[in-house]
């Protein structure tokens, strides 16, 4: 069967006129305001609020977004963060590693550009410190995550 192309084919244009002339009617049928009065001048009524139950906006507590909570009066709203510790008291093997890590690498880099010819020895011994150190920090991280009872607020 041969098809046929929709450009092909003629169009009737009281088709469409009855097709909408139809659904015009049905809407009409539909429409709550088709009962308006004839005057245009005359103003129509408002509509009567029909009751709602509140119980229709309650949310499942597993949809509760973000902002849907109570705030709590007793909270004064002042965070007041506890002094951090001293600079210096840090881990120096901790600091070591840090360096290695970090350090090794930009001195590999310096060397490559700069010192053409520095010697097989510099060049193991970096990249060694920077083994080490990562391996060290990586050793340092902790093995299970510990769950304190902090709700997350602090860093």
């Amino acid at each position: 069967m041969p098809e046929q192309n929709p450009a092909e084919t003629p169009h009737d244009p009281t088709g469409d006129d009855a097709a909408w002339a139809d659904l015009v009617r049905r809407l009409e049928e539909d429409d709550p305001t088709a009962d308006r009065p004839a005057d245009p001048a005359e103003p129509l009524a408002p509509p009567t609020p029909t009751p709602v139950d509140p119980g229709v906006f309650r949310m499942h507590p597993a949809l509760v977004g973000p902002r849907d909570y109570e705030v709590d009066d007793t909270d004064d709203g002042e965070f007041v963060p506890e002094d951090p510790p001293p600079l210096g008291f840090g881990n120096p093997l901790l600091v070591l590693a840090w360096c290695g890590a970090t350090g090794a690498p930009i001195v590999l880099l310096l060397a490559a550009m700069f010192l053409r010819r520095s010697p097989t020895p510099l060049w193991i011994g970096l990249i060694a410190v920077f083994l080490l150190s990562v391996g060290f920090l990586m050793w340092k991280l902790p093995r299970h995550r510990a769950d304190n009872g902090d709700d997350g607020a602090r860093i």
